[in-house]
């Protein structure tokens, strides 16, 4: 089982995760509650940092509207910008991406799935253009998000490590 030069755990989660987004889509239970204020449209800044290859600073900006496909869920557009890292002996400089996403959810609980156009690939993704995940919650009382986000060509190319990032965000209204 190698969907397209991936490892096998790799692929099992990528196929759980996009199953779980499509179900989602049907069953009308799963969709994201209305969280009143916390709900699209909204303007979300965050910080964090990229995990497991690579640490380095990240900054986002996105941009979110209520989704007229599909009730309580919304697109997403963001520019991510990642600070400079080192992998495996290879120095990365600082890079910039832009990702659209549509996302669904389980109420705070939200999750996406989109594309990413990332500018400088090389060491983490072998092309500009790469497949993106995200998984958010979103506290109610106050306007935080939570968000972990993945970035990776789907093993489109021989080089295919992608980038993690968690990042902590706040919306604004």
């Amino acid at each position: 089982m190698s969907l397209i030069n991936n490892p096998r755990k790799a692929v099992i989660g990528v196929t759980a995760f996009v199953i779980a987004f499509v179900a989602g889509l049907f069953l009308s239970k799963c969709h994201s509650e209305p969280l009143g204020p916390t709900d699209a449209p909204y303007v979300q800044f965050s910080g964090g940092k990229t995990m497991i290859r690579g640490p380095a600073p990240v900054l986002d900006l996105a941009f979110t509207t209520p989704s007229k496909q599909l009730n309580k869920a919304y697109w997403q557009g963001s520019m991510t910008l990642i600070g400079s890292s080192s992998n495996r002996g290879i120095d990365a400089p600082n890079n910039m991406m832009l990702r659209g996403l549509f996302v669904d959810g389980l109420g705070r609980f939200d999750f996406g799935l989109g594309i990413a156009y990332v500018l400088n690939p090389l060491p983490y993704n072998g092309s500009n253009l790469n497949f993106a995940l995200q998984a958010d919650y979103r506290f109610a009382v106050v306007p935080l998000t939570v968000t972990w986000a993945h970035v990776s060509n789907a093993g489109m190319t021989d080089h295919n490590l992608g980038r993690d990032m968690l990042l902590l965000g706040w919306r604004f209204h």
